[in-house]
């Protein structure tokens, strides 16, 4: 490259420069630039303590988390407790939520962004409003959507404007929320993993039970009890579905225990034994075509003071509720002897199990 070819480059790019500015001074004022890195909300974090209720609002719905003594509860679900770190994600989220770049003013173009009003015609914007115990409004903020960068993750960011406001930003910042229950509530009910587990017994409407059990914790498979004469299980370890149920029971939906009606001819019954002598009944009850469970614990005898504790702590957090669990868990715990064995006549090597088992009636409550 000769010295002229090099100073006519050096001429562009300061005039490309200059024209971006330009660009840029035309779009936005220069008050609006200058806020660029700085916070959305720079008073809430002095006031985050403050914040009692997190008011969230789509035109998928609404609805609103609010801190009891007790800890975070969702009003919605008749105070049933949500996570922390949702909790944190939307209020010290948004206290520390920076601006990094000014974008449209333009109501038309909000949509684009997913920053219009949440009462605008098939919005897809989420309003967040924190609050204190007077009801006074300390942040309130429209959500659009994430920007994405595969090559920089500081070219990401999420869309944001105030209501009222209309500059919306690129800002920068771990924060979200959303109207989804399921987004906010601890969905994880119970995790007894099957090694512990010694017996699982399922109870169908008509009386009919299936048991398996396992002799100590070391026995590779759990056994069938009073296997008919002549019945052949799919496989081994194909009792070890049911041995499998309760590690990692989860809700869908939950009510207080006193809404559901926990008798009738449609109530099954399931019960769990762990090696260490915890026992977890389970009743579940079909209601419009959704299947609730609720949980009681307790011990057998010879149990130690460490098991009876874990048997009061699951009843202090369960025993008020009633919960929809996924479909494969209430599938599970309705299990069958069928279900384990293998057709008349198949001397087949089992591989069908799976079919046949998620071929089992629908409980309503999830696909998975």
């Amino acid at each position: 490259m000769t010295i002229k070819t090099f100073r006519i480059l050096v001429m562009m790019t300061a005039v490309a420069a200059m024209l971006a500015l330009i660009s840029v001074a035309g779009r936005y004022n220069p008050a609006t630039i200058k806020k660029a890195g700085v916070l959305m909300f720079p008073a809430l974090s002095d006031k985050v303590n403050e914040v009692t209720k997190i008011h969230v609002r789509s035109q998928g719905g609404v609805l609103t988390v609010m801190r009891e003594a007790k800890g975070w509860v969702l009003d919605d679900k008749n105070g049933y407790p949500v996570r922390d770190d949702r909790v944190r994600t939307a209020v010290i989220g948004l206290s520390e939520l920076a601006l990094s770049e000014p974008k449209t003013k333009l109501s038309e173009r909000y949509a684009s962004l997913h920053v219009e009003d949440v009462d605008t015609d098939k919005s897809k914007s989420v309003e967040l409003i924190l609050r204190n115990k007077d009801d006074d409004d300390l942040a309130n903020v429209i959500i659009g959507r994430r920007k994405f960068s595969y090559t920089d993750l500081a070219e990401g960011g999420l869309y944001v404007r105030k209501p009222g406001d209309a500059q919306s930003w690129l800002a920068i910042g771990e924060f979200g929320a959303r109207t989804d229950p399921l987004y906010w509530l601890q969905t994880r009910i119970l995790e007894v993993p099957s090694d512990d587990v010694a017996r699982m017994v399922t109870v169908q409407p008509d009386g009919t039970r299936l048991v398996i059990s396992k002799a100590s914790p070391d026995t590779p498979f759990f056994t069938v009890e009073d296997l008919p004469d002549g019945a052949k299980l799919r496989s081994p370890d194909a009792p070890d579905q049911l041995g499998m149920a309760m590690d990692g029971l989860d809700l869908v939906d939950v009510a207080p225990v006193s809404r559901i009606n926990f008798s009738g001819d449609s109530l099954a019954q399931a019960q769990a034994k762990t090696f260490d002598g915890l026992v977890i009944d389970m009743d579940l009850a079909l209601l419009d075509g959704k299947t609730w469970t609720r949980f009681v614990a307790s011990t057998e005898a010879q149990a130690a003071a460490e098991v009876l504790r874990k048997a009061e702590d699951i009843n202090a957090r369960l025993s008020n509720w009633a919960y929809q669990l996924k479909d494969y868990q209430i599938r599970n715990l309705r299990m069958k002897l069928k279900a384990l064995l293998k057709p008349e006549g198949d001397e087949g090597d089992g591989d069908d199990y799976e079919d046949e088992f998620m071929g089992l009636e629908n409980f309503g409550n999830s696909p998975q």
